[in-house]
């Protein structure tokens, strides 16, 4: 028997097995690129089994901070988003793994990264392991009160008279008050 395209038939032959022939993929879409898919925050672990099941490249940075008196502590850089390495050919695939939520697009384009910029964010991920990212706190700088009875206030911070405590000046009843708090009740 004999295969051929059942596009450049006119009549079929007995003989003839028509066959379907996919349109040839132009190579700028095959190639393998940088996409950005946002996640259900609560499911990292069962996005990246899923992932890994499905054969896709992936990038979740994550950098590694130290806050004021405690230890090292390993924090997604971007909440909710993850970067896969595939063809656009995979599109639908990725689109419909448990745990993504959606493929950032821009109208109908599809965003996507350089090799380039996933690199300099692996670089800072290695070097914030190294030497750990500390929050600076500066005088002059706003803050959140996120603990105690004045919980939400917006507070200026005027002075640090000790690694544990800043001083603030905090709106109260009318008037600016100076007043010294742990530095952990403030949110930047």
């Amino acid at each position: 028997m004999e295969l051929v395209d059942t596009r450049d038939l006119k009549s079929l032959d007995r003989n003839i097995v028509p066959v379907q022939v996919r349109p040839r993929v132009p190579q700028s879409i095959m190639k393998k690129k940088w996409l950005i898919a946002s996640y259900k925050s609560n499911e990292v672990k069962r996005l990246e089994r899923n992932l890994l099941n499905q054969n896709f490249d992936y990038y979740l940075p994550k950098i590694t901070t130290k806050k004021i008196n405690s230890k090292s502590k390993e924090e997604i850089l971007f909440p909710g988003y993850i970067f896969v390495n595939t063809c656009l050919e995979n599109y639908t695939t990725l689109k419909y793994t448990m745990g993504i939520k959606n493929i950032i697009k821009f109208g109908d384009n599809i965003s996507c990264m350089s090799n380039d910029e996933i690199e300099s964010m692996q670089v800072a991920e290695k070097t914030s392991k190294i030497n750990p990212v500390a929050p600076q706190i500066q005088v002059g700088q706003d803050a959140i009160i996120s603990k105690g009875s004045l919980k939400g206030s917006m507070v200026k911070i005027c002075s640090l008279p000790s690694k544990e405590r800043a001083g603030i000046l905090l709106t109260f009843l009318g008037s600016m008050r100076r007043v010294s708090i742990p530095i952990n009740h403030l949110t930047f």
